[in-house]
């Protein structure tokens, strides 16, 4: 038996929500400039393949949502969520919130460090000292390979560091 209609806005809701994501996702690509003539692959590739891909998923979910069979349709109605999902919102949007204010004064390895201990606190971690830590040694290779490897030009790892 499927799910009433009812039940299905939530899921419904949701792949129209990640499609007008994919929309803009699709419209910032667009607007990556082309490369000079006579290169291969620009940089507008792999953002495209990304958004293509988010798009078939999207597609795919919203088809799953529109035919009842989204997982968040099929679980016992007994079930309820688990406790302190506010709490872990919270946290999720704190970590998103410490990339976006403390990238300019701090730099942006402490920023992404910083949201790297929320994310890990957000999904059960009680270790936050050992979660900085881990999140600095990921975020420092990240920010290696790509600014001093590849040349994108991050800006500086932490701005209260004379290096790097």
């Amino acid at each position: 038996m499927a799910p009433s209609t009812r039940t299905r806005r939530g899921p419904i809701a949701l792949a129209v929500a990640l499609l007008a994501g994919v929309a803009v996702a699709a419209w910032q690509v667009a607007l990556i400039p082309e490369p000079a003539p006579g290169i291969g692959v620009g940089p507008r590739a792999l953002p495209a393949a990304l958004v293509a891909l988010l798009a078939v998923l999207g597609v795919a979910y919203l088809w799953g949502a529109l035919r009842g069979r989204q997982a968040d349709l099929t679980d016992d109605p007994a079930e309820s969520a688990l406790p302190g999902a506010g709490r872990r919102v919270a946290l999720l949007s704190s970590g998103l919130a410490a990339i976006l204010v403390l990238t300019p004064p701090a730099g942006i390895g402490v920023a992404c460090s910083v949201a790297f201990a929320l994310v890990a606190r957000a999904f059960g971690s009680r270790r936050p000292a050992h979660d900085l830590l881990v999140g600095v040694v990921f975020v420092f290779a990240a920010w290696f390979v790509f600014d001093r490897l590849l040349g994108v030009q991050l800006g500086r790892f932490a701005a209260f560091v004379p290096w790097p």
